[in-house]
């Protein structure tokens, strides 16, 4: 039986709020809807660094004989997250 494989780095679930186009066409001030404006995304990924400022999270790595590596990375503002949950 293969061995079950497990995460190298803490991966994590970020929700966070994001821009969104406030008119998709040209168009009057009174066609923005105010339920347009937030939208939430969900990313998941590996932790790479957190600060006050900002959460990075990677969607790959592997380890190298100078240490982990990372790519495909997303910097998400931390003032833009509503939840974070651990997954492993």
């Amino acid at each position: 039986m293969p061995r079950r494989l497990e995460p190298r780095h803490d991966v994590w679930l970020i929700s966070w709020l994001d821009a969104t186009d406030a008119f998709p066409s040209w168009g009057k001030a009174s066609s923005v809807k105010r339920s347009d404006r937030e939208q939430l995304v969900q990313s998941i990924g590996y932790l790479v660094d957190e600060d006050d400022e900002w959460v990075t999270l990677a969607t790959s790595t592997c380890d190298t004989d100078d240490g982990p590596e990372f790519g495909g990375g997303i910097h998400i503002p931390t003032v833009l997250v509503r939840s974070r949950t651990q997954l492993a």
